[in-house]
Order: C-alpha cells, then sequence, then structure tokens
C-alpha cells in the first residue's frame, strides 16, 4: 500500500485521545451550533442536536442541553432553528484554477500569462493563422531564440481542425517565426497535443532525443520525418520544460474569487491537478489568510520527465499544509475526452455530432479508438511515429516502487480503465498491496468487468455525475446498451465494496449535481435506473469517502470530535426534502477550521453577524461577477 506519512502505535494514541477529549470537554468552545439537525456521518450515521467548536476542530457533538454546557462568555452561540448541519463538501476532481481564467481571466493580459490567442473563428486558410503569428511577434518584439506560446482558440468547424491538425506542421510554422521557438495548442488540453515549429524541435530534439524517440509520441510526415506535431509524453516535455508560468500572485488574484463562490456552496476541500505556478498561487492565498477552501493536489510535474527516481521522493504524498497538501502524482489524462477517449467499442462518430462532452464528428478521423496512452501500439493520433516503449507503463511501475500514489487523472475511455486495470494487476503481482488507494477519476464509460478487478485491487474510482447529462449523447454512438450499463454504474462500484468519491468536473452548482447522482434524471427521464443510489450514500460519497481519497480521513469527512471543524449549515433538510428540491438547497454558513469563510447574507442579518474573515453575500450574487471570453 502507498506510504501514508504518518505512523501510530494503536495504544499510545488511544490513551492521548481519551485524555485529549476528557480535557477538550472542560474548557469553553468558541462556538456552539444548536438546536439543529446535525448529520454527522459518522459510522453509525448518527443524527445530533448540536455540535460545539474549538481551536478549529470539533469539540464535542451531541444533545443541544450537553453541549451548550460548553459555551462560555466568549462563546459564539448559534440557534439553528432546525436547520441541517453537514461535514464540509469535498469534490475529488474539479478543476477550479481553470475556471478561474475561464471566468476571471480578463483581468490578466496576453503578457501576463504569455500565451497569445490565435482566433480560429476568423480562420479560413492556414496562411491566415500564420498572419496572426506575424502580427504577434511584431507586437510583442520577441527577442530571437524567445519561446512564444499561442492558444488555439473558437475551433468549431471540420475545415478548421484539418488546417490545424493537416495543413500545418513543423515547416509552415517556420515561415512565420523563423528565429522563435514557437508551441500552439491544437484546440485540445496541452497536456494531450502540442504543434511546435523547427525551431522548437531543435531545442526538444537536442535535449530529449533518446526519450522522445523511446516513447515517443510524434507525428510524421510521408517521408517518416517528424512533423511538428507532439502527443505525451513528448508534448509533456514542452509543458513542463518551456511553457510560460504567470506569477502567483496574479494568478491568486483571479483563483480567489472562483474559492468563493465554491465556499459559498458548501465545498470546504477540492482535489485538482495543479502546475507548479498554481501551487504557488494558492500557498500565496494561505499565507495571506485568504483561502476559502483547502487544496489537495496532484502534482502535474512528476510525469513525463527524465530523472522521476530523484523528484519522486522529494514530494512524499501528504507534503504541505493543512490547507495546500500533495494527495498524487498525477499524469493528468490516461486519454483524452470525446473522440480521444480510449473506447475497445464499436462507435459512430457522425450520429453523435459534437454536442456535449463527445466533439465525436469533429476529431474522430484522426483518434479513431481515442488516445490510447497507455497502449503500447498507440504511437498517436493517425500518423504517429514509431516507438519502442509505453511511458506510462514504466511510470506506474516507478510510483509504486516510491511508494507514491496515482489520482487526479483523467480516466474516460472503457479501454483505458481496462489497460490501466491491467498494469496495476501486473504491478501487484510483483509488488503486493502497493496499487491500494490508487485512483480513477470521471466514470465516464466503464465496462462493467472492470469493476471487480478494481475492487480486488483496492483501487476507488471518482465518479462525476455530469456524463450522465451525456447519456443519449453516448446511447447514439456506441448504443443503448452500453449507456445503460457503462455511464457513471456507481451502485455496481459501491455494491462489490468500493468507497467512489465525488466529482463536479465542471463549474457548476454542486447540489445540482448531486441530485443528479441520486436521481438520474435528465429531461424528465431516468437514465440507467439500475444505478442510483439514496441520498445517504451520495451524501457519504461527497464526505467520508471523498475524504479517503484526498488522504485525510482521520481529519475530515465527519462531524466528529478530534476531526477539521469543517461544517456547512443548510437552508433546509438534506434527508427530508423531495429528491427534485436537493439541486435547490443553500448554503447558509460555511466554517472551515472553525472560521466563518462564508456567511449568507440574509442568514448574516438573521444572526446580526459579519465575521472579517468571511465573504458575506449570496451564491448567486458571487456567480453574477462572472465575465468569460
Amino acid at each position: 500500500m502507498f506510504q501514508r506519512a504518518f505512523f501510530i502505535v494503536l495504544f499510545g494514541l488511544s490513551f492521548n485521545l481519551q485524555l485529549l477529549h476528557s480535557q477538550s470537554e472542560t474548557q469553553p468552545a468558541e462556538i456552539v451550533l444548536h438546536n439543529g439537525v446535525i448529520l454527522t456521518m459518522d459510522d453509525n450515521l448518527t443524527t445530533a442536536q448540536a455540535v460545539a467548536v474549538s481551536q478549529g476542530k470539533i469539540q464535542a457533538v451531541g444533545e443541544s442541553t450537553r453541549i451548550l454546557k460548553l459555551a462560555g462568555p466568549d462563546t459564539l452561540s448559534i440557534d439553528l432553528k432546525g436547520k441541517t448541519v453537514i461535514p464540509g463538501l469535498i469534490d475529488t476532481h474539479s478543476h477550479v484554477q481553470s475556471y478561474a481564467e475561464r471566468t476571471y481571466g480578463r483581468a490578466l493580459t496576453a503578457e501576463q500569462t504569455r500565451v497569445y490567442p490565435i482566433n480560429f473563428r476568423t480562420v479560413k486558410t492556414k496562411e491566415d493563422v500564420l498572419n496572426q503569428i506575424r502580427q504577434t511577434l511584431r507586437a510583442i518584439q520577441a527577442p530571437p531564440g524567445e519561446w512564444v506560446h499561442f492558444s488555439s482558440r473558437g475551433l468549431s468547424e471540420i475545415d478548421q481542425v484539418k488546417i490545424l491538425f493537416d495543413q500545418l506542421n513543423r515547416w509552415e510554422l517556420d515561415k512565420a517565426a523563423p528565429e522563435n521557438p514557437i508551441a500552439m495548442s491544437m484546440g485540445i488540453p496541452i497536456e494531450n497535443g502540442y504543434l511546435i515549429n523547427g525551431r522548437a524541435m531543435d531545442i526538444l530534439w537536442d535535449k530529449h532525443k533518446d526519450f522522445i524517440e523511446h516513447y515517443g509520441r510524434f507525428w510524421v510526415n510521408a517521408a517518416g520525418e517528424p512533423d511538428g506535431h507532439l502527443e505525451p509524453p513528448a508534448s509533456r516535455l514542452v509543458m513542463i520544460e518551456f511553457r510560460p508560468r504567470p506569477s502567483a500572485r496574479d494568478l491568486a488574484s483571479i483563483y480567489e474569487k472562483t474559492l468563493e463562490e465554491w465556499s459559498a456552496m458548501g465545498v470546504t476541500t477540492v482535489a485538482t491537478k495543479l502546475h507548479s505556478e498554481a501551487v504557488e498561487a494558492y500557498q500565496l492565498l494561505e499565507s495571506q489568510g485568504q483561502l476559502k477552501v483547502r487544496i489537495a493536489y496532484g502534482a502535474d510535474w512528476l510525469f513525463g520527465v527524465p530523472g522521476l527516481d530523484e523528484a519522486l521522493p522529494a514530494h512524499p504524498l501528504e507534503l504541505g499544509t493543512d490547507k495546500v497538501w500533495l494527495v498524487s502524482a498525477t499524469a493528468v489524462g490516461m486519454d483524452g475526452s470525446g473522440a480521444r477517449q480510449c473506447t475497445a467499442l464499436e462507435r459512430n462518430n457522425q450520429a453523435a455530432g459534437d454536442e456535449g462532452t463527445m466533439g465525436l464528428a469533429l476529431l474522430g478521423a484522426w483518434y479513431p479508438q481515442g488516445q490510447c496512452h497507455l497502449d503500447i501500439e498507440y504511437r498517436g493520433g493517425s500518423r504517429g511515429g514509431p516507438i519502442r516503449g509505453n511511458y506510462y507503463k514504466d511510470w506506474l511501475f516507478q510510483l509504486a516502487e516510491n511508494g507514491h500514489r496515482i489520482a487526479n487523472t483523467h480516466m474516460a475511455g472503457d479501454r483505458t480503465q481496462e489497460l490501466f486495470l491491467d498494469i496495476l494487476e501486473q504491478v501487484d503481482r510483483q509488488m503486493p498491496g502497493s496499487v491500494e488507494g490508487w485512483a480513477l477519476d470521471h466514470c465516464t464509460l466503464v465496462n462493467p468487468e472492470d469493476i471487480g478487478r478494481a475492487a480486488r485491487l483496492g483501487v476507488v474510482w471518482s465518479c462525476a455525475p455530469k456524463y450522465i447529462d451525456s447519456y443519449s449523447t453516448i446511447a447514439r454512438a456506441y448504443g443503448e446498451e452500453v449507456a445503460r450499463q457503462y455511464v457513471v454504474p456507481v451502485k455496481s462500484m459501491i455494491d462489490a465494496g468500493i468507497h467512489v468519491a465525488f466529482e463536479m468536473d465542471r463549474d457548476s452548482y454542486i447540489w445540482g449535481d448531486l441530485e443528479l447522482l441520486i436521481t438520474r434524471k435528465v429531461e424528465g427521464k431516468v437514465l440507467g435506473a439500475h444505478e442510483r443510489i439514496d441520498r445517504t450514500t451520495a451524501l457519504k460519497m461527497i464526505t467520508r469517502w471523498s475524504a479517503e481519497y484526498v488522504l485525510k480521513e482521520e481529519e475530515m469527512g465527519s462531524v466528529e470530535p478530534g476531526k477539521w471543524a469543517d461544517l456547512v449549515v443548510l437552508d433546509r433538510n438534506y434527508m427530508t426534502i423531495p429528491e427534485e428540491e436537493i439541486s435547490e438547497i443553500q448554503a447558509l454558513m460555511t466554517l472551515l477550521g472553525g472560521t466563518a469563510v462564508y456567511l449568507d447574507s440574509g442568514f448574516a442579518a438573521e444572526l446580526q453577524l459579519k465575521p472579517e474573515t468571511a465573504v458575506v453575500a449570496t451564491y448567486q450574487s458571487l456567480r453574477e461577477r462572472h465575465t468569460r471570453f
């Protein structure tokens, strides 16, 4: 099993906990919430009336009369008047930093991000792209030899994709930028694809020729020459070594706003994969006392680079603080989305169209079976060059050998998960127990036959209800039976003994996604009814089991003495309202480690409270700040 950062002697721990517990109940509480419905989510699913908080942790839980005895002259006592309190919600896979960059990114200039847009909405020919590159280079006056990065925006037509994938190459980019190394996104996440020019290729091949020629992946022309299109792990070398990094201060200013919105939903912890500069931005917010949500992160710089055996020991699991800590090394994606998700199933790209997350008609021609990164036979796209090894497989063995862990990693297609479990079974045979607690994220398409394999290995899933929204698209592409059996099969996983974690994986309203997980109802129709779960199980997923995913099951996930006081007061009783009203739940107050970080403006007026540490607003008013580009 992957190594944890602490070891305990059971007898000593038991004695010390009893001593601390007895002492804590003799000290005045800092906060007492009473006369409410406290859904503790403990082992017995106990419901209490009150909870006391002291020094950032739960001091006591129980009946109001007993807990009120802990109140002193300086205690903040709040009469809940029957309102419900739950543990803070934990989302195990949402790209909150990316949502911030999309919604508040106008606050950052291209000079700050150092990534310049190519507007494909105006592109009709490859020359249109080259002209935009020339104009940008003239405007920024990039000195010779300096890397310049471009993002491809507005790709929506097949002819535009053909220009980017088939007509543009290293030689064409050299015409526009003969003196600068150029890296251009391919309209998909940069982790999964870059287009670079000849200057950039010279730099990359000079430094990593052996690595790239062994592991790939690069596209070639008819003569077998690398044409500048890269897929991982080669594309990851560009991303990690040559990608521009905005300053932590610039990023923190926009990340803070998005975390305020998530806190207003009752979210107290988010797990996500991060670049190093994003980690620094969250650490900066923490140092300033402005971090409203705990960040459990996967380090994306621990993948796709030579010398990993030195890097992993320097980044042990749980490295960090109680607000920002490491939970995994992440490959970011074991495949792609839509047409790029790796599948063993027959699919009809044209029948699916381009709606939702699929995009099959647009990209299917280049990725007939998806980006199957775990497959040694997959060389990249439709014209990949030869490779000799599979970096992903070797990397997974390295993780196990170093006592590390994979999580926070995109795995969408059925074949990706099959191949992943194949490798993990090999790892487990050589190093028994080493993959326990490793995770697969999303549950987009899961072959039911793989669920038992994962359970035997002790591997878990983090599932996103949003893929239920894509049910009809998946049914058209793969058939109704596949959609019914493969899409977010949460109940089957739980029945197999797997502690499934909850992820939203989108910038949406978390209570709406929780309702979707429970009802599986889209436009009045229940989809995959046999995979429905009850609301207690759903709440367990988003609290206790998600706490396990982020390696903090002893510190969070339930309302119990000694755990962090991450608490949420709700405007209605989650357990008794109709299922169709769960999406309407509002958080009235969110406590992070016993500190109020969000307070609904109406509830604040009722309590006559306005703590300096809290954002006093409504979720709706915070969302109205959004601007997109």
